[in-house]
């Protein structure tokens, strides 16, 4: 990815999560990257296209993000905890853009389709490993989690309270992690969201 281009995405994610897609304007994502409007016309051709390159990168970063974790934890289920805090992490651009923004219908599907086959994909993981319980339905499993996740999320846009994010997060995992893991598994789970390293 260029310099550009990046230094583009970056001003982006930073106007549309301050002033949303509607009112965010070329010119202050130009502003903010410090460069003409020909050259965001060179990488995008519409502000339409920036926001979903914003959110495409921003999948790119949960990759990375799930990568990492499956580095540090044996469990896929822990893995998916973790992944579910992340997400909610950095909910306030993804808000603005995939479930306010018009250009939502054309994306929030697709985007939603990537978290689920994510989650589902952490699930036969888990399967294949031996912590779920049987008989789930690991499909109707990770629709439901997904579900739960895009919940917390609207409901953070309709109540101004970002500190309440996390507990709401660790609510849908006490909910949810019963009844998907073996009570054995379950037992060696932290549902409450992992500790950030310090400075």
């Amino acid at each position: 990815m260029s310099t550009t281009r990046d230094g583009l995405l970056t001003a982006a994610a930073a106007a549309f999560d301050r002033d949303g897609y509607v009112r965010a304007t070329i010119d202050d994502v130009c502003d903010r990257a410090g460069v003409t409007k020909g050259a965001l016309y060179g990488h995008f051709s519409s502000k339409k296209a920036l926001a979903v390159a914003v959110l495409d990168r921003q999948a790119q970063e949960w990759a990375r993000t799930r990568e990492r974790l499956q580095r540090i934890h044996r469990s896929p289920l822990q893995v998916l905890v973790d992944l579910g805090y992340v997400v909610n992490q950095d909910r306030a651009v993804v808000q603005r853009l995939l479930f306010q923004a018009p250009i939502c219908d054309d994306v929030a599907d697709r985007q939603l389709a990537q978290w689920t086959s994510t989650v589902r994909d952490l699930l036969r993981t888990a399967d294949y490993r031996g912590e779920l319980r049987d008989g789930l339905d690991l499909d109707a499993c990770a629709d439901a989690v997904v579900a739960a996740l895009v919940g917390v999320h609207l409901m953070s846009m309709a109540v101004e309270d970002p500190e309440g994010v996390p507990r709401q997060v660790a609510r849908v995992w006490r909910t949810w992690l019963p009844t998907l893991a073996r009570a054995e598994v379950c037992a060696t789970l932290r549902v409450e969201p992992p500790r950030r390293p310090r400075p």
